[in-house]
């Protein structure tokens, strides 16, 4: 049985039905590896995202102020967005194909998941649908995304080991190295150097030795710079994990 570190990103893309990571974060959810993830990591999902360092905050599983808090404010501001534009059209003109168009526009759906709203709305709907059949539809699906993202935060506390980074430990120099790398600035906070900064702790102590992230742009972009610093492997989500289902 392999251990692997999961970035925010991952926890992200297993809690929400939607999100374009959702079929990859199965995968490794599904297996018998075993899960860790640092403060930083449960700060940006439950707490804070992107907005500077903890201070001290306390860490509590219950909070939806970081990242997961932002994305149900999205997908209700989505909602209301596909709704109106819908509503602006002829009730001859609403059909399946109409509605799972508009949805994937203001949703922003990535191709990876557009056959998934597609077929959705497709079950859903009838040819001759009206506005109300739109709605009562739209509303099932964020209900759905929203309750399935409640189980999965559950599933998440259970499943991931956190680990917090030792305060005996000091890691100001690789951070700064990292920060400089990703963020151009070593002297702001790069929340992603902070996640690999609590990764390497974790290495230090002999629990892991590969990251796992679906941060393509930043982390997985300068792999070759940061793995040297970090002395982590930097794994992109797509790959294949150890021990998973042969499904």
């Amino acid at each position: 049985m392999a251990s692997y570190y999961v970035d925010t990103n991952v926890l992200v893309g297993y809690t929400f039905l939607h999100n374009r990571w959702q079929d990859h974060t199965r995968r490794l959810m599904a297996s018998e590896n075993t899960l860790y993830a640092g403060d930083t990591v449960l700060y940006e999902y439950c707490i804070n995202v992107g907005h500077g360092p903890r201070d001290g905050e306390p860490l509590d599983w219950s909070k939806e102020d970081g990242v997961v808090g932002k994305e149900k404010r999205k997908l209700r501001k989505r909602k209301r967005f596909t709704y109106l534009e819908l509503k602006t059209k002829d009730e001859e003109e609403l059909d399946p194909d109409t509605v799972s168009e508009v949805f994937i526009e203001k949703f922003d759906v990535e191709d990876q998941i557009k056959h998934k709203v597609e077929n959705y709305f497709e079950r859903e709907l009838d040819q001759d649908c009206t506005l109300d059949d739109v709605e009562n539809s739209l509303n099932t699906f964020i209900n759905r995304v929203n309750s399935t993202a409640m189980d999965r935060k559950d599933q998440i506390q259970k499943r991931i080991k956190i680990r917090p980074r030792r305060d005996s430990k000091d890691y100001s120099t690789p951070c700064s190295q990292m920060s400089r790398i990703i963020d151009g600035d070593e002297d702001e906070y790069c929340p992603d150097a902070e996640v690999l900064v609590d990764a390497m702790d974790l290495k230090d102590r002999f629990l892991i030795d590969t990251v796992i992230t679906s941060d393509k742009g930043d982390i997985i972009y300068n792999k070759d710079k940061l793995e040297p610093i970090t002395r982590l492997n930097l794994v992109y989500l797509k790959n294949k994990f150890a021990n998973e289902d042969p499904e």
